[in-house]
């Protein structure tokens, strides 16, 4: 089973606020960007991303376009990547090319790079103090005026500072124009448009590769139908607690109970995650049946997102688990309901045999008082004719001794 957690499948700079080594537009139509102020003095503020920004009628339409500069070893090359070490100087320059014809003034700037919660790669918001690669980049300029159809090289040096954890550092350099609009209702914002590199800086040392998973949490919803199982939703935090930019592969399972069989869901794998940065995903897990106790656990396994990197075999596998009640209520109710079915069923089958043995009793009692009459009037029967017959024979005899027929006997005189 493959499922999609919340974050995307491949890293990617966020369109919504800057682009990378790519080409810029700005229309005067709705724009993808940063309000960074809203009436009154202009003031740095947050991106807004529910309502669209509109620029003003008579702003022209800029395109342009930034990119490391080609280099004879690398012409072609699509971002800033340096293996270096602690104190170790370079220097660079990045290429800003204007496609509009009329010239075009830039702010130009450095940051550092961060994973947003949609598993993007993004710069820290306009304004915000950086800290690690962005603090180590010095410009030779901050503001630039490219003439149509031209470009210009803009130099910068880097020095690693000493003391510096080693790992994966990541930053950029940002292109940025900025034009008065309007917000849907119709306030005065500033447009910030940006257009920007990324720079991957590999400190030398050892590597350590680690993920963390925290804040797991599982829940069930079960249906209406006791035939059907519900679905089980398992959120969690991944946190990079290594010093290597990584993805992951994930798998999340909730284990079989009471004979119910188990799930497994092999999720997309986990976008890029940079060092001491945090995702959440949440995915759903179907055709889970209610076992009173419902488990989900977690595993995801580093995976290198850089080309050469290659993680050891016993690099730690990061796991999670949680459990929540999971009460089946519809099937218990059916069960009750079968049970009071079946009791009444044998309530009932109990109360006929009572009857049926009853009606037996009875019925034997009559037929052995009908037994005992018959076989009473036959014997009475067969002993009242036998008695008739013998009183008979007496008289007749005592009648024919006598002359005149009524049985007298008289003695003779002499």
């Amino acid at each position: 089973m493959r499922a999609s957690a919340a974050a995307p499948a491949a890293p990617r700079w966020r369109s919504r606020r800057w682009t990378v080594n790519g080409l810029g537009r700005r229309t005067g139509r709705t724009l993808l960007a940063l309000a960074l102020a809203v009436a009154g003095p202009l003031a740095s503020a947050g991106p807004v991303a529910a309502a669209p920004i509109q620029v003003r009628a008579d702003e022209p339409t800029l395109t342009w376009s930034v990119r490391p500069t080609p280099t004879d070893d690398d012409p072609q090359r699509p971002n800033f990547s340096y293996d270096l070490v602690p104190g170790q100087r370079i220097e660079d320059s990045i290429r800003v090319r204007n496609f509009g014809a009329e010239p075009l003034t830039l702010a130009v700037y450095a940051s550092d790079a961060r994973t947003t919660s949609s598993g993007a790669l993004d710069l820290l918001p306009a304004g915000a103090e950086p800290t690690d690669v962005g603090k180590w980049i010095v410009l030779d300029t901050n503001v630039i005026k490219v003439p149509p159809k031209k470009f210009v090289d803009v130099p910068f040096t880097m020095v690693v500072p000493a003391g510096v954890e080693n790992g994966d550092h990541t930053g950029g350099i940002v292109t940025s124009y900025r034009s008065p609009g309007f917000d849907r209702e119709g306030r005065a914002v500033v447009l910030d448009s940006r257009l920007g590199s990324r720079m991957y800086v590999r400190v030398g040392g050892e590597l350590r590769p680690e993920l963390q998973i925290s804040d797991i949490r599982i829940s069930y919803a079960g249906t209406n139908n006791p035939l059907r199982p519900g679905k089980a939703r398992v959120t969690y935090t991944v946190t990079n607690t290594g010093n290597v930019r990584l993805a992951a592969e994930q798998l999340v399972i909730v284990p079989g109970r009471l004979g119910f069989p188990g799930r497994e869901a092999v999720l997309d794998p986990m976008p890029e995650l940079l060092p001491s940065n945090s995702l959440t995903f949440s995915v759903e897990i179907t055709d889970v049946w209610p076992s009173f106790r419902t488990a989900g656990s977690v595993e995801l396994r580093p995976v290198p997102t850089r080309d050469g990197d290659v993680f050891a075999p016993d690099t730690p596998v990061a796991t999670g688990s949680a459990a929540t009640w999971s009460i089946p209520w519809f099937q218990l109710v059916v069960l009750l309901m079968l049970a009071l079915t079946v009791l009444l069923v044998v309530r009932r089958v109990r109360r006929r045999q009572r009857q049926l043995a009853e009606a037996d009793q009875q019925a034997t009692q009559i037929a052995t008082i009908v037994r005992e009459t018959v076989q009473a009037v036959l014997a009475a029967s067969e002993t009242r004719p036998a008695a008739g017959v013998g009183a008979g024979t007496v008289e007749d005899g005592g009648a024919a001794d006598g002359p005149d027929g009524t049985g007298d006997r008289r003695g003779d005189p002499t």
